[in-house]
């Protein structure tokens, strides 16, 4: 439920804009009769807000809104074939820009009109989801709505607590402080795991990490996290695929390293973990359950939330730990940064867009449904509403701390959110997700092999390897040389 000071600053909001920017005048019902089919994942995140919402622009505008939902496994099949097909099923769809080259590179999205993306404030949204994450080939092919990439989550009144200080530093070596290494992620894991703490003025024991692992979910991703400090070159933006060849490295030996350890980690966390996704990490993290927590920005404004949290208040943001050494996959070494730290943020999924079909009957009423749906006004309130699956994705969600106050964050734990968020997408070493045509059947094959591992039913070095072999595969049977051509465009790689 909303608390109370979003609706009124919603309403606020909406009263200065005169209900909206991107529809016209209410009496004129300009799109009476005309249904709008909008898909998206199920669940309250990311198609929570249509339903919430789009009341609001069906009495504007005399049409209706219509939506699909569908669990993450059978989302992209779903919604790629009936694009494929011509079968116009769906009139809006909401995305992982990852799969913008199965969706935007065969001409199956309208172009977003310049006066559509003018009445957005185009000009406010991070140059990061504005000129990369929507367009295909220089043609602007939806629009943004949420902004996406991984971060850490910890108990700050445990970490931070000088009561475990001293007992850490002997046992360890080195101060309990924010983790800024995979490695002493690893040990204030071990360290608390099953350790009786306070929570809310309740003595319980706590596990040590939180992270999803359930396959055909998001979890994937988690591991991507992992593999980005042990695998990412500095200097170099090809992380998934040389970008001489299209080569996997899937299964060099900073992949092979950072599977071991999103393995390992499994026993500092609930027994089970190994079936859950991230929604399910969103619930038990805020219950107080770990003190560790990697995961998208949502876990933020939901941890300040007393409805869904026990935690308000004791949670620190960071971005994510590096590794202390990488694997140079051209060099064929290991090298130590100078640092002492190879960070490398992950732009995960890269944010959920919001697209038109091509074959849509109700274009024009689609295009300003999805205008109204991103329009800077509504998810500047959803990014601090808990739940929505909306994170900042423009300089008005991330320059003004007061909304976030407003939502019921301290000023140091705001600072803090904002602080990680844009360190992590104006990082120099930042992983830009996988954006190709194919992106859903390689992160699908590798999720199988991820499983795998976990359940100890083969190696890690086995599982990247089955991985590597079958990311080859689908390179062939797509082209290689365009799916290479693609890779390089998609991380902005030129030939010296």
């Amino acid at each position: 439920m909303k608390k109370a000071v979003t609706v009124i600053v919603l309403l606020a909001l909406l009263l200065v804009s005169g209900l909206s920017q991107v529809t016209q005048a209410q009496d004129e019902k300009p799109f009476e009769g005309q249904k709008v089919v909008v898909v998206t994942q199920e669940g309250r995140s990311i198609g929570g807000p249509v339903e919430d919402y789009a009341p609001e622009w069906e009495e504007m505008t005399g049409g209706e809104v219509e939506l699909q939902q569908f669990a993450w496994g059978d989302l992209f099949e779903k919604t790629v074939t009936a694009l494929e097909t011509g079968s116009g099923a769906y009139d809006v769809l909401i995305f992982p820009a990852s799969w913008s080259g199965d969706y935007m590179a065969p001409g199956y999205l309208e172009p977003i009109p310049e006066e559509l993306r003018t009445s957005v404030d185009w000009d406010d949204v991070i140059p990061l989801y504005r000129d990369l994450i929507v367009s295909w080939g220089g043609t602007v092919y939806a629009l943004p709505y949420d902004g996406d990439s991984h971060m850490l989550f910890y108990r700050k009144d445990l970490v931070d607590n000088p009561d475990y200080a001293a007992d850490f530093e002997g046992q360890y070596g080195y101060p309990l402080a924010e983790p800024k290494t995979w490695a002493q992620y690893r040990d204030i894991a071990e360290f608390f795991n099953l350790k009786e703490v306070d929570t809310a003025g309740v003595t319980a024991p706590i596990y040590g990490a939180m992270e999803a692992q359930k396959r055909n979910t998001q979890a994937f991703y988690v591991y991507f996290s992992r593999a980005a400090g042990f695998g990412k070159v500095p200097g170099n933006p090809c992380f998934f695929f040389s970008c001489d060849d299209m080569t996997p490295q899937v299964n060099n030996p900073g992949w092979v390293r950072a599977l071991e350890t999103y393995v390992d980690i499994t026993q500092f966390g609930p027994p089970e973990m190994v079936n859950w996704d991230v929604a399910d990490t969103r619930i038990y993290f805020p219950s107080g359950m770990s003190v560790l927590n990697i995961d998208w920005g949502d876990v933020g404004p939901i941890s300040i939330d007393e409805n869904a949290s026990v935690v308000k208040g004791l949670v620190g943001f960071a971005p994510l730990p590096g590794a202390e050494e990488y694997w140079d996959y051209e060099a064929g070494e290991w090298v130590q940064p100078e640092s002492g730290v190879n960070e490398a943020p992950f732009i995960a999924f890269g944010g959920w867009v919001i697209g038109v079909a091509a074959d849509s009957d109700a274009k024009e009423a689609a295009l300003d449904f999805a205008a109204f749906m991103a329009r800077p006004e509504l998810v500047k309130v959803l990014a601090v509403t808990g739940g929505t699956g909306i994170n900042p994705a423009r300089f008005s969600q991330l320059e003004d701390i007061g909304p976030w106050i407003d939502a019921g964050f301290d000023e140091e734990s705001a600072a803090d959110y904002l602080d990680a968020i844009l360190t992590t997408i104006n990082h120099p070493n930042a992983v830009l997700d996988l954006r190709i045509t194919g992106t859903a059947e390689y992160q699908q094959t590798l999720d199988v092999e991820i499983t795998r591992a976990i359940a100890g039913e083969i190696s890690p070095q086995e599982a990247l390897d089955n991985a590597a072999a079958a990311w080859n595969e689908i390179s062939d049977r797509l082209g290689r040389e365009s799916q290479l051509e693609q890779y390089r465009n998609s991380v902005g790689w030129t030939a010296e």
